[in-house]
C-alpha cells in the first residue's frame, strides 16, 4: 500500500492528524526561540597574566613566550595570537573549528591545566594567569544608569539594585556592570610629620598590615552548642583607619603611641587612574550588560525587562535616569516582522503564479500543501531547538518555491490522468505510485545541494547552518505532504473533465517545434551554448566580490585611539568633545561611550577591545540605517580637523565575520624595527589607494617612558637602592598598595601616596631607605630623568612577532581595494627570516570559500550515488549532471542584472542551485524513461516526455525564482537570491532543450546502446 492509498482509505485519521499538526505548528511559531541573528560558537579563550613593572619586551620574553610554548602542546589548538604590553600579557587561544561546542568545556579544562603547569616557570613577580573562556557570551541588552548630579558610588549602588532586579527575570543568564570607577583610600604621609613621629615608612606599612588581617577567632563550646567568635581584623571605615594607634619611640600619646590620622591625610576618593569609564549621551554612567539564556524567546523576554525597568526608574532619585543603549528584543521583533512580511509576500507571489498557470483548484491544493509543509517545519524546529532568526527565516523564503515542487508534480500528474479517463481515486493512487520514489530521490538531491555548508566548519558556515536545517527538513516534510495530503485534496477537489483544455496553444506549438529541432540536431543545439558561455565568462570580471555584508542595524560605532600612551583622563576629554558633536547631529538617536576599554560583546561578530587608556569607543544609535552614511562622512571630516593626531574609525556591524579591518597585510619576523619599516611601506601603498581609509598598523606609536639615571656612587653613600628609588616614584605616581578596607559588599583598596605628584619636580621627591626615618631629595642620587620611547604593543601570531598594516574601504568592496594594491604590497622585498600574509576579509573569505568548495565534491558524489541508485546506469546521471553548468550563465546574469556582488552566500546559493537543477532533471529523466518503457520511438519519447513535464518544471522554477524576489532587498540573502533567480530560470529553460539533446546524442542508434535499466516505482 502506497502512502496515497493509506491517506485515501484513512481519510478521517489523516484529516484529524492534519488539524492536529496545524494547531501544533501555530503553537510552535509562538513558542520558538526568537533571535536577531543565529548564534555560533566562539572557540576562543584568553589567558591574561599581570607582570607589574615589566616592559612589553620583558613581558613577551618572560611570560607570553612561556605561556605560548605550553599551550602549543594542545592538539586542538588552531592558532595563537598574543599581545605583550608593559606589565600585561594577553594570549588569545583559538581552537580548531573541528572542535564541537560540546567538547569545549573539556578543552578549556585542559587549557587551565596547561596554565597551572606553566605558572611555576613564570617570574616571581608575575601574578597567577587568568583564563577567560566566556567569549561566546553575548550581551544583547545594554542599559545605562546615568546622572551627572550623582557620585559614582551612588550610580554604582543604583546599578547594583537594578542588577539584582534584572537577575530575577526568567530567561536572564548574566548581568554584568561596566564603567564603574571604583573607590580607593589614599593615605598621604608628609615627610616632616613622619620624621616628627619617629616612625619609618617601613614601620607604618608593617603596622598597618598587622592591624588589617582577617583572623579566625575560633569558637567556644557552650553546653550543647558552639558559638563562633567574630573576626575583628579588617578595617571597616575611614574613621577606624584614622584612629589607628601606631607604636613609636617618640610618640607623646600613650607612651609611644601615634594616631595615624595625626601624621597622615586620609581620603576616600575615586580610583586614579581609573581603569575604564562609561557615559550615556555625555552623562556619567554605569552600564549594565544583560545576556539571555540560550533558546529563549527574546521578544517575550523584552516585555519582562521593560516592566522591571519601568518599576526601577520610578524609584530613582531626582537627577538619576535609565537609558537604553542596545535592546535586542526590539531588533529581533523588527527583524522577524520584516522577514514574516517578506515570507507573506513570497507566499502571495507563489500562490499568484499557481492561480495564473494552474487554475484556482490546483492553486488551492498546492497552496494548502505549502502551508502544511511550513507548519510541520515549525514543529520540527521547535523540537530540535532551531530558533527563528534572520537566517532561518531567510531559509524559509529560499525554500518556499521548492516546497511546492512535489505538490505541483503530483497535482499536474493527477490532472493528466483524469484527462485520460481514470477516476479520482485511481488517478491519485497511480500518480503517487509512479512519482513517490523519483520525487523522494529528487528531494534528497535538492537537500544534498545544501550539505557543503553542513560539512564546513568555518564561522561563516556555522552562521548559515540553519539554512541547511530549515531547507532539509522542510523539503522532506513537503514530500511527505505531497504523498499524503496532496493526493487526498486532489481526490476531493479535482473533477474529471474539468481540467484545462489539452489542445496546445501557439506558444506550446512553437516550443514543440524548437524542441523537435533540438532533438533532431543535438550537436548544433549543444554548439549553440558556446556563445552564451563565452558571454558569461566575459561578464564575470565585471561582477563585484564581497564576502559578507554589513548588518542593516541602525547602529554604527566609533573606535577612537588617542596617541599611544595617552592618559585616560585625556581620552575622556576627547570623547566628551566628540559626544558634543554627536548630540547636535539630527541623525543620532542616542549614544553610549566606553573609555579605557571596548563595550561588552553586544554582538557575536564584535570582539571587544582590550584595556587601553588611550582608547575609547562610542556606540551610536541612529534613527534609521540610511542615516549612517552621511553621519560617517561628516564625522570623518570633523575628526580629522579636530583630532589630527588621533586614529578614529567608524564601523558598522558585520555578519558572520570578526575581522578587525577589511584589508590587512601581515608581516612576521624577529626585529621590531624591520617589521615597522615593512608595515610603513604597505601603509604608504594603502594610503595611495583613494578607496582605502583609516590606514594604520596595530603596533601603533611608541609610548613615552620615564627613565631615572641613577648616580651609583651617591646612592651608595646615602644607602639608597634602586628599589628605594622605584618605591619613591611609585608613591608619587600610582601609589603603593597597603591593603583593603571593607565597605558593604566591596573591598576598597588602601594606597600609600606621596604628597609630591608633580612630574616637573621629581628631583624634589623625598627618598629614604626602607628602615630609615631620614629622607633626602631624589635629585641627590639621580643625575637626571630621560623621556624615551618604548614599544608598548608587541603582537605575535603563532609565537612569531607580527605587525599588521590595516585599512578599511569606502565606495568599494574590500576585494576591489585589495586587488588594486595586492601587486605592489606583495612586491615589497622581504629580508631573510620574514614572511608576508594577507589578513582581513580576504583571509576569512579564503578560509570559508576554500573549505566549502572542499566539501562540495562530497555533496556532488552523494548526488551522483543517489542518481545511480535511481537509474541503475551511468548515462542518465551524466546527462542530468551535464545541465548543472548551465546555471552559471544565469548566475552571472542574475548578479549583474540586480547589481549584487558575488560572495559567500552567493556561493552557498550556487551549490544549492545544483541540487534544484538536478531535481528538475530527475523529473524529466524519469518521464523520458517511462515513455520509452511504453514502447515509443526514441525521438517521440524524448519530445512527449519533455512536453509532459514542461509545466511541472517551469512552475517549480518560476515559483522558486519569483518567491525569492523579496530577498533581493535583504542585506544577507540578496546575493544568494540574485544568483538563484538568474541561475534557476536560465538553467531550467535551457535544460528543457539541452537535456533532451544530450539524451538523443547518448542514446541515438549511432551511439553504443545499452538497454536502460530503469527504476520502477
Amino acid at each position: 500500500m502506497n502512502l496515497a492509498t493509506f491517506a485515501l482509505r484513512q481519510r478521517t485519521f489523516v484529516l484529524f492528524f492534519t488539524v492536529l499538526c496545524v494547531i501544533a505548528g501555530l503553537y510552535a511559531y509562538f513558542d520558538l526561540g526568537k533571535l536577531e541573528d543565529p548564534t555560533f560558537t566562539v572557540k576562543t579563550a584568553a589567558v591574561v597574566t599581570l607582570y607589574p613593572g615589566a616592559s612589553a619586551e620583558e613581558v613577551e620574553q618572560l611570560v607570553t613566550d612561556k605561556v605560548e610554548t605550553r599551550l602549543q602542546e594542545m592538539g586542538s589548538l588552531w592558532k595563537l595570537r598574543s599581545l605583550s604590553q608593559p606589565g600585561l600579557s594577553t594570549v588569545m587561544v583559538d581552537l580548531k573549528e573541528s572542535v564541537s561546542s560540546e567538547a569545549l568545556p573539556q578543552q578549556w579544562d585542559l587549557l587551565r591545566r596547561k596554565i597551572n603547569d606553566v605558572s611555576l616557570d613564570l617570574p616571581p613577580q608575575a601574578q597567577l594567569s587568568l583564563v577567560m573562556d566566556e567569549f561566546s557570551e553575548v550581551y544583547g541588552m545594554l542599559f545605562a544608569v546615568y546622572g551627572d548630579d550623582l557620585s559614582m558610588a551612588e550610580l554604582k549602588q543604583h546599578a547594583k539594585t537594578l542588577q539584582r532586579q534584572l537577575n530575577t527575570v526568567d530567561g536572564i543568564k548574566k548581568v554584568a556592570l561596566h564603567g564603574v570607577v571604583e573607590q580607593e583610600i589614599n593615605l598621604v604621609l608628609p615627610p616632616e610629620r613622619l620624621a616628627a613621629s619617629g616612625l619609618t615608612l617601613a614601620d607604618v606599612v608593617t603596622q598597618l598590615n598587622s592591624h588589617n588581617l582577617n583572623v579566625d577567632g575560633g569558637g567556644f563550646d557552650m553546653d550543647t552548642r558552639r558559638i563562633r567568635i567574630a573576626q575583628s581584623g579588617r578595617f571597616e571605615s575611614v574613621a577606624e583607619l584614622e584612629n589607628l594607634m601606631l607604636k613609636s619611640s617618640l610618640g607623646e600619646l600613650g607612651h609611644g603611641l601615634v594616631r595615624l590620622g595625626d601624621i597622615a591625610d586620609i581620603q576616600l576618593e575615586e580610583q586614579r587612574p581609573a581603569l575604564n569609564r562609561s557615559r550615556y549621551n555625555g552623562h556619567k554612567a554605569v552600564v549594565l550588560a544583560v545576556s539571555p539564556t540560550e533558546g529563549i524567546n527574546v521578544v517575550s523576554l523584552g516585555e519582562g525587562l521593560n516592566q522591571v525597568l519601568a518599576q526601577f526608574e520610578s524609584t530613582l532619585p531626582l537627577g538619576a535616569n535609565v537609558g537604553v543603549v542596545a535592546f535586542q528584543p526590539d531588533e529581533v521583533d523588527k527583524s522577524i516582522n520584516n522577514f514574516v512580511s517578506n515570507l507573506l509576500q513570497s507566499l502571495a507571489i507563489v500562490v499568484g503564479v499557481l492561480l495564473i498557470f494552474m487554475g484556482w483548484r490546483s492553486a488551492a491544493i498546492v497552496g494548502i500543501s505549502l502551508l502544511l509543509s511550513i507548519l510541520l517545519t515549525l514543529i520540527y524546529m521547535n523540537l530540535t531547538g532551531v530558533d527563528l532568526q534572520r537566517v532561518s527565516l531567510g531559509a524559509f523564503i529560499l525554500a518556499l518555491g521548492m516546497l511546492v515542487d512535489n505538490a505541483i508534480v503530483i497535482t499536474d500528474l493527477v490532472q493528466a490522468k483524469l484527462r485520460q479517463g481514470l477516476d479520482r481515486f485511481e488517478a491519485a493512487q497511480q500518480s503517487v505510485a509512479e512519482m513517490a520514489w523519483p520525487l523522494l530521490g529528487a528531494t534528497v538531491i535538492a537537500i544534498l545541494g545544501t550539505t557543503p555548508t553542513l560539512f564546513s566548519q568555518t564561522d561563516a558556515a556555522e552562521f548559515s547552518l540553519s539554512v541547511v536545517q530549515v531547507i532539509a527538513s522542510s523539503l522532506l516534510l513537503s514530500w511527505l505532504v505531497a504523498m499524503t495530503i496532496t493526493p487526498l485534496m486532489c481526490w476531493a477537489f479535482l473533477k474529471a473533465g474539468k481540467a484545462e483544455d489539452a489542445t496546445p496553444g501557439a506558444v506550446a506549438q512553437q516550443f514543440t517545434s524548437v524542441l523537435r529541432w533540438s532533438v533532431q540536431n543535438p550537436k548544433k543545439t549543444l554548439a549553440g551554448l558556446l556563445p552564451l558561455l563565452a558571454l558569461a565568462l566575459f561578464a564575470l570580471p565585471f561582477i563585484k566580490v564581497n564576502f559578507i555584508p554589513t548588518s542593516d542595524r541602525a547602529m554604527v560605532f566609533l573606535d577612537y585611539w588617542a596617541p599611544n600612551g595617552g592618559r585616560i583622563e585625556q581620552t575622556a576629554d576627547d570623547i566628551a568633545k566628540i559626544e558634543q558633536w554627536l548630540a547636535e547631529r539630527p541623525e543620532v538617536r542616542n549614544f553610549a561611550s566606553f573609555i579605557g576599554a571596548g563595550a561588552p560583546r553586544f554582538s557575536v561578530t564584535v570582539e571587544p577591545e582590550g584595556r587601553d587608556s588611550a582608547y575609547g569607543q562610542i556606540l551610536i544609535n541612529t534613527h534609521d540605517f540610511d542615516a549612517i552614511a552621511s553621519l560617517v562622512k561628516d564625522g570623518d571630516a570633523w575628526l580629522a580637523q579636530h583630532f589630527p593626531d588621533a586614529e578614529p574609525r567608524f564601523r558598522s556591524l558585520k555578519l558572520a565575520t570578526k575581522d578587525k579591518f577589511s584589508v590587512e597585510a601581515r608581516f612576521s619576523g624577529p626585529d621590531p624595527q624591520v617589521l615597522k619599516a615593512l608595515s610603513a611601506q604597505a601603509e604608504a601603498i594603502m594610503k595611495a589607494q583613494p578607496n582605502a581609509r583609516y590606514v594604520r598598523n596595530d603596533w601603533r606609536q611608541e609610548s613615552p617612558l620615564l627613565v631615572p639615571i641613577l648616580n651609583p656612587e651617591q646612592a651608595r653613600l646615602a644607602g639608597i637602592t634602586r628599589f628605594d628609588v622605584a618605591r619613591t616614584l611609585q608613591l608619587a605616581a600610582d601609589g603603593l598598595p597597603l591593603g583593603q578596607l571593607r565597605q558593604g559588599d566591596s573591598l576598597v583598596p588602601i594606597k600609600l601616596r606621596s604628597d609630591h605628584t608633580d612630574m616637573a619636580h621629581l628631583e624634589a621627591l623625598p627618598v629614604r631607605a626602607l628602615l630609615s626615618p631620614v629622607s633626602l631629595p631624589l635629585g641627590q642620587v639621580v643625575d637626571r630623568f630621560e623621556v624615551q620611547g618604548e614599544q608598548s604593543l608587541i603582537w605575535r601570531r603563532d609565537r612569531v612577532r607580527t605587525i599588521t598594516a590595516q585599512a578599511d574601504v569606502r565606495n568599494a568592496t574590500p576585494a576591489e581595494v585589495r586587488n588594486a594594491i595586492a601587486a605592489d604590497i606583495e612586491a615589497i622585498p622581504l629580508p631573510p627570516g620574514y614572511q608576508f600574509q594577507w589578513g582581513g576579509e580576504y583571509y576569512d573569505e579564503k578560509r570559508a570559500v576554500d573549505d566549502i568548495l572542499k566539501q562540495t565534491p562530497k555533496a556532488l558524489l552523494l548526488m551522483f550515488i543517489v542518481l545511480m541508485a535511481m537509474f541503475s546506469a551511468y548515462r542518465q546521471p551524466l546527462i542530468i549532471f551535464g545541465t548543472v553548468p548551465l546555471a552559471m550563465i544565469g548566475v552571472i546574469g542574475g548578479l549583474g542584472l540586480f547589481g549584487k556582488p558575488f560572495g559567500f552566500m552567493a556561493i552557498v546559493g550556487v551549490i544549492s542551485l545544483s541540487g534544484m537543477i538536478i531535481k528538475n532533471g530527475i523529473v524529466l529523466m524519469d518521464q523520458i524513461e517511462l515513455e520509452r518503457r511504453q514502447g515509443k520511438p526514441l525521438d517521440d519519447a524524448i519530445v512527449d516526455a519533455t512536453l509532459n513535464r514542461t509545466m511541472a518544471i517551469s512552475m517549480a522554477a518560476l515559483t522558486t525564482a519569483l518567491g525569492m524576489i523579496p530577498l533581493l532587498t535583504d542585506q544577507l540573502f540578496d546575493q544568494m537570491a540574485a544568483a538563484i533567480i538568474g541561475g534557476l530560470v536560465v538553467a531550467s529553460v535551457l535544460s528543457l532543450l539541452i537535456m533532451p539533446a544530450l539524451y538523443r546524442l547518448l542514446f541515438s542508434p549511432s551511439a553504443q546502446q545499452t538497454q536502460p535499466e530503469l527504476h520502477h516505482a
